[in-house]
């Protein structure tokens, strides 16, 4: 009798192991996936601020080569 409870409590522990470790694998797979998720909006940002820098770059080198070609004029 005793045996009996005690193969029966490690198989309900075993069970309860093997729930823990589903668990365990479903949240590491929630994590990857929100991770992964993060990383892509993150890069999507990065592109759209280093679009719209690339952007301004662009501007500001036009307005110092109109400056630069006025002072030119001015000084000609």
């Amino acid at each position: 009798e005793t045996l009996q409870r005690i193969v029966s409590t490690l198989a309900i522990k075993n069970d309860e192991i093997h729930h823990f470790i589903d668990m365990l694998n479903h949240t590491m797979t929630n994590v990857q996936i929100n991770s992964s998720n993060a990383i892509s909006e993150l890069d999507e940002e990065f592109d759209g601020l280093y679009s719209i820098l690339d952007e301004m770059k662009g501007s500001m080198a036009n307005t110092i080569q109109q400056e630069e070609a006025r002072k030119i004029q001015v000084l000609q």
